[in-house]
């Protein structure tokens, strides 16, 4: 006796089918071919009975035919995620909303993407570096590591900033296999002579078993340009959902010093 499925079939179900029917009317036998599994593989994960592996699923999304925005969609419904490239093509109301929601904050505030390149900025962090007649940087990931001026802005330097980096810096570069950030590893780890404390402070991260996933939510603290009282920020990460690999980055003042703890 065959057991049937209750409910409505599976989401994937109805997706596959109708993009085979929407590209030249592909047979199932078609579309397993191109991809180069069986025919019963491939039923198997137009039914839903069977996932598909992640590694399969762009040469599935070419066999049926799909522009950028369909092979996100089967994408995040086969895997749950974007693609690791992210989207192939934002929104541009939502790019364009992003970008006037951070120029309007009245904080520090700016975008990275995967490599730590600051794609934009607002006038609130733009002002740090003007005030003290520094050029904005360019990464942030290299500027809290090299650069000599972040050890005066980034106060408690070496404990609330390069090594919650350094840790996370570890982390991106081995599981990422970015070579961009390899090249950081590389010369933070030819800087024993030309900077002594960062090479000691990566030598304790890379021995250590301890890595950041995020700095979301840490307190640090920030050392006014113009001078003043260095002040408390509580650093807030988001990720807008038409680009996950975009990170909006933003220093928020906060009054507790206790909430560095």
């Amino acid at each position: 006796m065959v057991a049937h499925r209750e409910g409505p079939p599976p989401l994937i179900h109805g997706f596959l089918r109708q993009a085979r029917r929407a590209h030249g009317a592909l047979s199932q036998h078609d579309v397993a071919g191109c991809v180069g599994v069986s025919t019963r593989l491939y039923q198997g994960w137009e039914s839903g009975v069977r996932s598909i592996p992640v590694h399969r699923l762009d040469a599935l999304a070419t066999a049926l035919g799909l522009d950028a925005e369909r092979r996100d969609e089967l994408w995040v419904i086969a895997s749950g995620d974007f693609p690791p490239r992210g989207p192939g093509r934002p929104d541009p109301g939502a790019v364009s909303g992003w970008t006037s929601y951070l120029r309007l904050l009245p904080v520090p505030a700016l975008a990275v993407d995967a490599g730590w390149r600051i794609e934009e900025s607002n006038t609130a962090w733009q002002g740090l570096f003007l005030a003290a007649g520094q050029p904005a940087p360019a990464n942030l990931l290299r500027f809290v590591l090299f650069s000599p001026y972040a050890r005066r802005l980034c106060g408690d330097w070496a404990a609330g900033w390069a090594t919650p980096f350094l840790r996370q810096l570890r982390l991106e570069a081995e599981t990422r296999r970015s070579p961009e950030l390899r090249a950081v590893v590389a010369e933070i780890a030819g800087r024993d002579d030309a900077d002594p404390e960062l090479a000691a402070l990566w030598r304790g991260v890379h021995t250590s078993s301890r890595v950041a996933l995020h700095d979301d939510g840490q307190v640090r603290l920030l050392v006014p340009p113009a001078g003043g009282p260095p002040s408390y920020v509580r650093t807030l990460v988001s990720s807008p959902a038409h680009d996950p690999r975009r990170r909006i980055v933003t220093f928020l003042p906060t009054t507790r010093a206790a909430d560095a703890a």
